[in-house]
């Protein structure tokens, strides 16, 4: 599955990676399935989905 980035944040877990609205989620790499949950949900430090799954892509 693919991410985009709805909200702008500053990845800690990724060298302090900035991701702006409309990136890609990760901008490389592997997806680290729990990583995606959390930025997926509020459980993160922000308390806003961060991300969201790009809709027709498996």
């Amino acid at each position: 599955m693919k991410y985009k980035v709805i909200k702008q944040f500053r990845d800690l877990q990724d060298n302090d990676h900035i991701y702006n609205i409309g990136d890609k989620y990760p901008y490389k790499g592997r997806v680290n399935k729990e990583r995606v949950e959390e930025l997926k949900s509020n459980d993160n430090k922000i308390g806003l989905p961060l991300i969201a799954e790009i809709e027709g892509d498996k």
